[in-house]
């Protein structure tokens, strides 16, 4: 987990999983696909959406609806897969859109509640509180950890 001080600010992608809205860290990550060519992983976790090709690299794609408890969809053309790094290795994040990038002051982000929306508080660092919504600042490390 990423400590926040006070004197920092941080930036983040923000995407849509469902209808919760997450934040990640642009430090986590490495880039945003829109490749669907994903080959189903058999015997692997249901939250395990499969594997990709990215530049002859085989990266696991987590479908962070499943991951969330929360039923999955069908791809569609809004969805990306958000490439980040866990221990060397590229991991994909399937989200159903990447809304922005902002900036949030540290005074914005408060402590994550046990649950977000249905989807367990382990998963978050914070919630970020702006005008218009709450985001729910992703935990990557602890998410790639955890075996649910």
């Amino acid at each position: 987990m990423k400590a926040i001080t006070q004197s920092s600010v941080q930036e983040l992608t923000i995407f849509q999983v469902a209808d919760v809205s997450c934040g990640l860290d642009t430090t986590d990550v490495q880039e945003i696909n829109k490749h669907f060519e994903i080959t189903k992983a058999y015997g692997a976790p249901d939250y395990l959406r499969g594997i990709i090709n990215l530049r002859g690299e085989i990266v696991t794609v987590i479908d962070l609806r499943k991951k969330f408890g929360i039923e999955t969809e069908e791809l569609h053309a809004n969805m990306r897969i958000v490439i980040v790094e866990d221990r060397g290795e590229n991991i994909g994040l399937l989200v159903d859109r990447i809304d922005d990038i902002i900036t949030a002051k540290p005074d914005m982000i408060e402590p994550p509640p046990s649950n977000v929306s249905g989807v367990t508080g382990e998963y978050f660092t914070g919630v970020l509180k702006t005008d218009e919504s709450l985001i729910a600042v992703l935990d990557v490390e602890n998410l790639l950890t955890q075996k649910t």
